[in-house]
């Protein structure tokens, strides 16, 4: 008989990902941790396109091209064609049909994006007076805005989004996996009890900021999605929790 493992994940899925979870014989249940409210007075956001000669936009979030998807819709002068850069590649999937072409580094975490605009910035002389608006949620990470300010190059945080923790109905059964998607949630788990018990599910990052404040809370070892992507984050826990099933002493895998 098949193993069926029994996954906890912080945020819902969609229908095509729920299959995907089921073909990896994966029984999940869905606890949101966060709740996205978007900003809906967008006149500081457009003063800033009015007084910056030369902004680059960066997009840390799905949220955050989301969040600029609805400035446009609300009708303001057009932006003029500017580059963009994105965290990961679903991030700069989240302009399809915008006509917006992002920017992706080979490092999908916001130190990685940091580094290619400063890479960027250095050898694109038109970039060199360039600012930096970065499009993001209330509880930003300082990781990007240190990196850059440390590199001499001017960013602003544009908050485009509030992020709301939510108080969590953790079911009290077994667990193989949880799986974590933000920062933000690993403290909404915190905050709802999760960590006063600890489960011993084995715990999994998206990334590694998330990893990092998991790491923290728990004091337990983190697993890390090889990728910033549902699909191969789900492909990734079941090859852990198969590999502790075939090497119950091994530990598990690591990105």
């Amino acid at each position: 008989m098949e193993k069926i493992f029994n996954i906890l994940v912080t945020r819902n899925l969609t229908d095509a990902q729920l299959s995907l979870a089921g073909s990896l014989a994966f029984n999940v249940d869905m606890e949101p941790a966060i709740q996205i409210k978007y900003r809906d007075n967008w006149s500081v956001v457009e003063s800033h396109f009015k007084t910056i000669k030369n902004p680059v936009l960066a997009f840390t979030s799905q949220n955050g091209v989301f969040a600029f998807q609805r400035y446009l819709s609300s009708g303001p002068a057009p932006v003029k064609k500017v580059p963009v850069y994105a965290v990961g590649d679903k991030t700069a999937e989240a302009f399809e049909g915008t006509g917006i072409e992002a920017l992706v580094p080979e490092q999908e975490d916001g130190v990685g994006l940091a580094k290619k605009i400063t890479d960027d910035f250095l050898n694109t002389p038109e970039l060199r007076d360039a600012t930096v608006l970065h499009f993001c949620g209330d509880k930003r990470r300082d990781e990007f805005r240190q990196y850059l300010e440390k590199s001499e190059i001017n960013v602003w945080d544009v908050v485009v989004y509030e992020t709301i923790l939510k108080s969590m109905n953790i079911p009290d059964r077994h667990y193989d996996a949880i799986l974590f998607y933000s920062p933000s949630a690993v403290q909404a788990y915190r905050n709802s009890g999760g960590f006063k018990n600890m489960p011993a599910a084995e715990l999994f990052a998206i990334g590694n900021t998330t990893a990092e404040e998991l790491s923290i809370e728990s004091g337990k070892h983190v697993h890390i999605s090889p990728k910033p992507d549902t699909t191969a984050f789900l492909k990734f826990v079941a090859q852990v929790l198969y590999h502790r099933i075939e090497n119950p002493l091994s530990g598990g895998l690591s990105a």
